[in-house]
C-alpha cells in the first residue's frame, strides 16, 4: 500500500499542479478576452456549448474511461476505439453542418448558422485525442498530460487574443477553440508513443461496451443538463444574458474544477485494481473526501465573499451583472469534490449501472426545479440548482457510502470542522469587506490574505489532521524536488 499511497502522491502532485497552472494561464487568458469583448459575444458561443458538449460526449462514447478501467486491455482494444472515434466524429461534423440552419432558427439568431458549421471541424479534430489521453491517464503519466495541456492553452490563448485585438469579435473565440483542438492533437501524437494499428475489432467494443454505455448514456445525460440552463436562457432572454450566465459560471467552474478533477485523474486509474478492497478504498474514499473538502469549502466561501471586488477589478463594470450569478453558483459547486469521488468509486467499484441511475433521478430533480424556476428569472433558476445540488449529493454520498461501509453521518461528521472553520473565516471577511479601501485591488487582496491566515491559526489551534497532512505533502515534495536539483548539479 506505501508504493500505491506514494504513487498516488506523486501523481496527485503533478495533476494539482497542472490544473492551477493551467487554471491561473486559462483565466489570465478569459479575463483579457472578457475585457477585449462583449458579453453578447460571449452569449453567442454559449448558445452552442449544449450541442458541442454533446458531440464530445457522444465522441468519447464512454471507452475512454472503459480503457482506463480495463486491467488487461489490448492494442487491438485501443485501435478499435480510435477507428470508432474518428468515425464518430466525421458524423457528428456532418449532422451538426446541416443542422447549423436549425440551430439559427431556433435561437432567432442567424450569426450561428456560420458559428456551427466551422466549430463542426472540432469534432473531428478532438477525435484524434481521446485514446491518446486515456492511455495517459491510465499510465498515471501526468507530466505528458501537464506538458500537452500547456502547450494547447499557451498556443489558444495567443490565437484567440490575437484575434480579438484584430477586431474579430465572436470569430477570436471560435479561433481560439479550433486552435487548442488542434495543438492539444499534435502535442499528443508527438509526445506520446502509442499508434494505432491497422486492426479493428467489433468482439473488442462489445467487451468494453457494457461498462461504457452506461457512462455514454449518463454523460449525456448530466451534458443536457448541465447546458440547459444556458439553452433556456438564450431562448428566453437575450444573448448578453446568457453572457453575463456564462462567464459567472465559467469563473465558477475554474475554481470547483481544478482540485476536484486532479484529485479524480489520479485516483480513478491508481486504485481500479484495489476495486475488490473495501477496507482500502473506504480509507482512500473517506481521506480524499475529507482533504479535497478541507482545501474547496474556504475556497468557495471566501469567492462568494470577495466576489465583487474581484469581478469589478478583474473584468470591470461591465460583468457586474455576473456578480449575483457567481456568488449563487457558487453555493452549487460546494458539493462539487464529493460528487467527483462519488462517481470515481462507482467507476472503481465497475458500477457504471449506478452512475446512469444516479444521473437519470438527478436530472428528473433538475427538470422538476426547471419547470417551476424558468418564466421567474435567472436568479431563480440558480436557486433551484442549489436545491438540486444538495438534494442529489446527499443521495450519491449514501449509495456510495453503502458500497464500501462508509455512512453518511460520517462524511457529515467528518467534513464538520472545515466547515466550521470556514464559515468563521467568512465571517471575518465579510467585517474585513466593510472598511472603505478606496480600491477593488486593496479590499479583495486584503480579504484574500486575512482569510488564508485565519483559516490557518484555527486549523492549526485545533490541531486539524488535514492540516498536518497538507503540510506534511508539501515538505516531502520540497524535499523531493530538492533531492533531484541537488543531484544534478
Amino acid at each position: 500500500m506505501s508504493n500505491i499511497k506514494q504513487k498516488t502522491i506523486n501523481g496527485m502532485a503533478w495533476s494539482v499542479t497542472e490544473r492551477i497552472s493551467l487554471q491561473v494561464i486559462q483565466m489570465g487568458i478569459s479575463i483579457t478576452l472578457a475585457r477585449l469583448l462583449s458579453p453578447t459575444e460571449f452569449g453567442l458561443l454559449g448558445m452552442l456549448a449544449i450541442f458541442t458538449s454533446l458531440a464530445q460526449s457522444i465522441l468519447d462514447s464512454g471507452f475512454g474511461s472503459a480503457l482506463i478501467q480495463k486491467k488487461d486491455a489490448t492494442q487491438t482494444d485501443s485501435s478499435s476505439i480510435f477507428y470508432f472515434n474518428l468515425f464518430i466524429g466525421i458524423l457528428l461534423a456532418g449532422f451538426f453542418f446541416f443542422s447549423a440552419p436549425l440551430i439559427s432558427d431556433f435561437y432567432q439568431q442567424p450569426i450561428l448558422v456560420p458559428l456551427t458549421r466551422v466549430l463542426s471541424l472540432n469534432m473531428i479534430i478532438n477525435a484524434f485525442s481521446l485514446v491518446q489521453l486515456s492511455m495517459l491517464r491510465k499510465n498515471m503519466d501526468f507530466k505528458s498530460n501537464f506538458i500537452v495541456s500547456m502547450i494547447a492553452v499557451l498556443i489558444s490563448g495567443i490565437f484567440g487574443i490575437t484575434a480579438a485585438y484584430k477586431g474579430l469579435g465572436v470569430w477570436s473565440l471560435v479561433i481560439q477553440t479550433l486552435s487548442h483542438s488542434l495543438a492539444q492533437a499534435g502535442s499528443l501524437w508527438l509526445i506520446n508513443n502509442w499508434r494505432p494499428i491497422g486492426r479493428f475489432s467489433l468482439a473488442s467494443l462489445k467487451s468494453m461496451f457494457s461498462f461504457g454505455s452506461k457512462l455514454l448514456v449518463s454523460g449525456l445525460i448530466e451534458t443536457i443538463f448541465k447546458n440547459l440552463y444556458q439553452t433556456l436562457i438564450g431562448k428566453g432572454y437575450s444573448p448578453s444574458d446568457v453572457g453575463y450566465y456564462s462567464r459567472a459560471s465559467t469563473m465558477e467552474t475554474a475554481a470547483t474544477v481544478t482540485t476536484s478533477m486532479a484529485l479524480g485523474q489520479v485516483i480513478f486509474p491508481a486504485f481500479s485494481p484495489y476495486q475488490d478492497d473495501n477496507q482500502t478504498l473506504k480509507q482512500v474514499h473517506g481521506k480524499t473526501i475529507k482533504m479535497s473538502m478541507f482545501l474547496h469549502i474556504p475556497f468557495m466561501i471566501g469567492l462568494i465573499v470577495i466576489a465583487k471586488p474581484l469581478f469589478l477589478f478583474l473584468l470591470t463594470d461591465k460583468w457586474a451583472n455576473s456578480i449575483p450569478y457567481f456568488q449563487l453558483l457558487c453555493v452549487v459547486g460546494l458539493v462539487y469534490p464529493i460528487q467527483v469521488q462519488n462517481y470515481n468509486l462507482f467507476r472503481i467499484k465497475g458500477r457504471s449501472d449506478l452512475i446512469l441511475k444516479f444521473g437519470i433521478a438527478k436530472h428528473i430533480l433538475i427538470a422538476t426545479a426547471l419547470a417551476l424556476t424558468f418564466k421567474h428569472s435567472i436568479l431563480a433558476l440558480i436557486y433551484g440548482q442549489i436545491v438540486v445540488a444538495f438534494i442529489s449529493q446527499i443521495i450519491a454520498s449514501y449509495v456510495a457510502g453503502r458500497l464500501i461501509g462508509y455512512s453518511l453521518l460520517d462524511q457529515l461528521k467528518a467534513l464538520f470542522p472545515s466547515a466550521a472553520v470556514s464559515i468563521i473565516m467568512g465571517v471575518v471577511l465579510v467585517f474585513i469587506g466593510r472598511i472603505n479601501f478606496g480600491s477593488n485591488l486593496l479590499e479583495f487582496s486584503s480579504q484574500i490574505f486575512v482569510g488564508i491566515l485565519t483559516y490557518f491559526i484555527i486549523n492549526k489551534l485545533i490541531r486539524s489532521p488535514e492540516l498536518e497532512e497538507f503540510i506534511s505533502i508539501l515538505l516531502n515534495l520540497w524535499n523531493n524536488l530538492y533531492t533531484t536539483l541537488k543531484g544534478k548539479l
